[in-house]
């Protein structure tokens, strides 16, 4: 292996290892990019830094050679409720890191890589509500509940000017993900062998694996208007051997495919509006797309137990549906050293609440409208420094569970993200 590869490896499990991601789209974060998200996730048809090949490829082949280089602070704010009994998770604050460059090599084409960390989910509760419900004396059996699953993207990319004002890209998307779970014993009869230990409590394991993403860029109306589409595969991960009674299809959990338009409309030379659309195919990835357990039927599988039995093709997930995301935003340039951002992101929860309340108790992954602002101070002509705050406000969602309870999920986030740019020219 290169001296390069084994940096660029070891740079990535050093940032899986210290710094987990946490999502606020679904299992995804709202943006890449601290300029993003200060305008709600904007990036399709408005990139801004190297990381916008991390939504759209071609984004990279208008930025010119840039270098960014970043860290979010992630405070997420979940609790739940199950049985009359309300936990607060503990899994609170979180150092996301990013960075990207970009670097033409001649008129036409730009070579580029950014390193995200494109989502995920945890909880770390103190009770465990899962064994306050199964025994009937209220008592704590297992010690604490939760989960931690962060996924992390590199994105070596290519963009490539077809004409004067059309740009495609691709990425190679190699996935890196880290995840354990701990304290759900409870759900050892939902296994074909009856048995926890692929289950739970098997500590910290990691997959890898790799998809693609392609994307389009036009400018129209003398640069005014510009049209950006993209898309992701699924991406193919190794499957988690330690968690293969947890996970549908013996511990294998993709990450999901997904696609997105944009368009930036300039209004005047300073003002940029901006809008995205993405669609998240979560129900195309078995272990999180398979219905979880029947709160109607006092038989909690569908079919027999051997076929809908955790960590099998049809076995238990937790059941969320496809997400489509609106995001808008808003870009100022109020004068040649300050730029002000502002945007609003809204996706419905991919959770459905009339039967998925119990198992998404570890991942309430379900804030729906988010509002953010950010801004740019340009140091001088090739430095730059950058900022975003975002808000996920509080949304709760209750519904029947396995138990025979209602339960209740809760969640609200708040971020600020700082990054230090250098564009060359």
């Amino acid at each position: 292996m290169k001296l390069f590869e084994k940096r660029v490896l070891a740079l990535a499990l050093s940032l899986a290892v210290s710094a987990p991601a946490f999502a606020t789209n679904g299992m995804f974060m709202i943006g890449y990019g601290v300029k993003s998200v200060g305008m709600g996730g904007i990036a399709i048809a408005f990139p801004q830094d190297a990381l916008a090949g991390a939504t759209n490829p071609a984004g990279i082949g208008a930025i010119g050679t840039r270098f960014d280089a970043e860290a979010t602070l992630f405070l997420p704010n979940a609790q739940a409720t199950l049985g009359g009994v309300n936990s607060k998770s503990r899994a609170n604050e979180f150092l996301i890191p990013g960075l990207g460059f970009a670097m033409p090599v001649d008129n036409e084409t730009t070579f580029g890589f950014s390193m995200v960390g494109a989502g995920g989910g945890g909880t770390h509760y103190k009770q465990n509500l899962y064994d306050i419900n199964v025994n009937s004396g209220g008592a704590q059996t297992s010690g604490d509940l939760g989960v931690d699953l962060m996924v992390m993207q590199m994105n070596p990319t290519i963009a490539q000017k077809l004409t004067p004002n059309q740009i495609v890209g691709g990425s190679l998307v190699m996935g890196l993900q880290r995840f354990k779970a701990f304290g759900l014993t409870a759900f050892t009869n939902f296994t074909g062998s009856n048995s926890n230990s692929s289950m739970t409590d098997r500590g910290v394991e990691y997959s890898r694996g790799m998809g693609l993403r392609l994307g389009w860029l036009g400018t129209f109306l003398d640069s005014r208007l510009t049209l950006g589409l993209t898309g992701t595969t699924k991406i193919f991960m190794t499957k988690f051997q330690n968690y293969s009674e947890l996970f549908a299809e013996h511990g294998d959990l993709d990450t999901p495919a997904n696609v997105g338009a944009g368009l930036a409309l300039k209004a005047t030379p300073k003002l940029t509006f901006a809008m995205d659309i993405t669609r998240t195919y979560y129900s195309k990835v078995n272990a999180i797309g398979n219905p979880g357990p029947n709160t109607f039927q006092a038989n909690l599988f569908p079919d027999s137990k051997a076929v809908n039995a955790l960590g099998e093709d049809k076995g238990l997930g937790f059941g969320w549906r496809d997400q489509t995301v609106y995001k808008f935003g808003v870009n100022y340039g109020y004068n040649s050293k300050w730029t002000y951002r502002a945007g609003w992101n809204y996706g419905k929860s991919p959770i459905k609440e009339e039967r998925e309340i119990a198992v998404n108790i570890v991942a309430p992954a379900n804030t729906q409208h988010h509002a953010t602002l950010g801004g740019t101070y340009k140091v001088n002509k090739e430095m730059e420094f950058s900022f975003a705050y975002m808000h996920a406000f509080a949304f709760s969602q209750s519904g029947p569970t396995y138990v025979g309870t209602t339960g209740t999920i809760k969640m609200s986030q708040n971020s600020f993200g700082a990054a230090l740019g250098f564009a060359f020219y």
